[in-house]
């Protein structure tokens, strides 16, 4: 895939984005733009219960997984302008805490970003499915492997915090 990657690059060098898009289908236009909204969601979700987290360690991998989806920002951006997609109104950057903060656990802030890591695997594997253009394929392959990664970080950090909800156990 690396070398349809380059050879697309190459062959893209001279093009305008109207001429760029002609190497894209709806679907990967839709998976881009998609993708990019979650990500600013995911951020403002982050950046509401880091204010009411009180584990330093929480507040680390919080910041952390914030970091990783910058990144990722930055990349859908960057991939968006380049095919001549509008990208989507982001949320404030800035935010308030307006609620009662005795409400908000450690342990409700990690299952709430344990169950969003989740939620977000399938979604990279079916825009990688749905992706035709090696490059774009390249990408949502490796939002996945990095969200992969994440996802093990954050679910052994829960199991030494006690924070996973654990099954029964199966007696035979």
């Amino acid at each position: 895939m690396k070398i349809l990657k380059q050879i697309q690059k190459i062959t893209e060098l001279g093009m305008s984005p109207t001429e760029k898009q002609r190497n894209i289908n709806v679907s990967e236009v839709y998976h881009l733009w998609n993708h990019l909204v979650q990500r600013y969601n995911v951020i403002q979700v982050t950046n509401n219960v880091e204010i009411f987290a009180r584990d330093e360690d929480l507040k680390l991998l919080l910041g952390y997984g914030r970091k990783s989806l910058e990144k990722h920002v930055s990349i859908l951006e960057k991939e968006m302008i380049n095919y001549g997609i509008p990208l989507p109104v982001r949320n404030p950057k800035q935010t308030q805490a307006t609620t009662n903060v005795e409400t908000i656990s450690d342990r409700y802030i990690y299952r709430r970003v344990l169950r969003g890591i989740q939620s977000f695997l399938p979604i990279h594997t079916i825009a990688f499915i749905h992706s035709t253009s090696p490059k774009i394929r390249d990408l949502f392959m490796k939002f996945l492997i990095d969200e992969m990664k994440l996802y093990d970080r954050f679910l052994e950090y829960g199991k030494l915090k006690g924070y996973v909800i654990k099954p029964p156990v199966y007696k035979i």
